[in-house]
């Protein structure tokens, strides 16, 4: 029937309510366009062969926000989808008296009439939002600049001092602290920068190598792509309050993580949290490009 709901009627609607074209799901999956345009289709022969079409129909789901595994137990047979409504049937157009028709176009004047006062409520409320909007932008980030400027200051201060008090035993010191900085093991940072709404950069410095990451699966499914050098080494489907860790081969520098549902999951790297979040989106499909530099081979 032309309004029976499919497999592959289901995920292209999944697919065009996230206003996802095929070529981005392509790259998101890795799975080539004929497959998806199969699936589509519900054509699942055209894949190479049933473990395929499970692991492929599984991979898009996760990538709109899909329940993968009950899509695959219908694959199988296991389970059905549930039928669509009946289309409501139109009214029948019925002749009334004279005084309902008066009514009718009383009414339909009344809206007409008062029409071009709701249109500018309307603007007159989006002009408050966005202006609204603008002064909260700007509040926001007035305290950055001041307390950047407030740092620069102390600091300066600081150094001042410092250099009227220790003048006599600068060389001594500069020996010391040298000695302290060679010896001492640096601790790993990541610093965030580039978010948008769907990807963020993770910049990891003085990492011990090999690094590890660890997801722990928070009140819903997510899938999760690891790609270094442009190729998988992991992918999984994490459910609520499990943790899965997979280890980056070794001098890794780059690593791009895949996360089909962010708000989902949380990431370690080597124990320490990857905070890659940003209040002023929402939680949705990320893609989190990690750039690594370790220990032993930082300047």
């Amino acid at each position: 029937m032309a309004n029976e709901t499919t497999i592959g009627t289901k995920l292209r609607q999944a697919r065009l309510d996230k206003n996802m074209s095929l070529i981005e799901l392509q790259q998101m999956t890795k799975i080539q366009k004929r497959y998806l345009e199969a699936i589509e289709a519900d054509q699942f022969a055209q894949l190479p062969g049933t473990f395929y079409v499970r692991a492929f129909i599984r991979q898009y789901a996760a990538a709109v926000g899909e329940d993968g595994d009950k899509l695959v137990a219908v694959f199988d047979g296991k389970e059905t989808l549930s039928a669509p409504l009946p289309k409501r049937p139109q009214p029948e157009t019925v002749s009334g008296s004279r005084k309902a028709q008066h009514v009718a176009e009383k009414n339909s004047s009344f809206v007409i009439r008062y029409l071009p006062m709701i249109l500018l409520g309307l603007v007159a409320v989006t002009i408050i939002s966005i202006v609204g909007y603008m002064a909260w932008q700007d509040r926001n980030a007035s305290p950055m600049i001041q307390g950047s400027s407030s740092l620069v200051v102390e600091n300066s201060a600081s150094d001042s001092s410092s250099t009227e008090n220790t003048s006599s035993t600068a060389s001594s010191s500069s020996t010391v602290e040298s000695t302290t900085e060679s010896s001492a093991e640096k601790e790993m940072t990541l610093t965030a920068s580039n978010s948008s709404q769907s990807a963020i950069t993770i910049d990891v410095k003085d990492a011990e190598a090999p690094l590890t990451l660890t997801f722990t699966g928070v009140d819903g499914r997510c899938w999760i792509g690891v790609q270094v050098d442009g190729a998988y080494v992991y992918q999984y489907t994490l459910t609520a309050g499990e943790t899965q860790t997979t280890t980056l081969p070794e001098g890794a520098d780059n690593a791009v993580l895949t996360l089909g549902a962010s708000q989902y999951v949380t990431i370690e790297a080597n124990g320490q949290t990857v905070d890659f979040t940003d209040p002023q989106y929402e939680s949705l499909q990320k893609t989190v490009n990690m750039t690594i530099s370790y220990a032993d081979t930082a300047e």
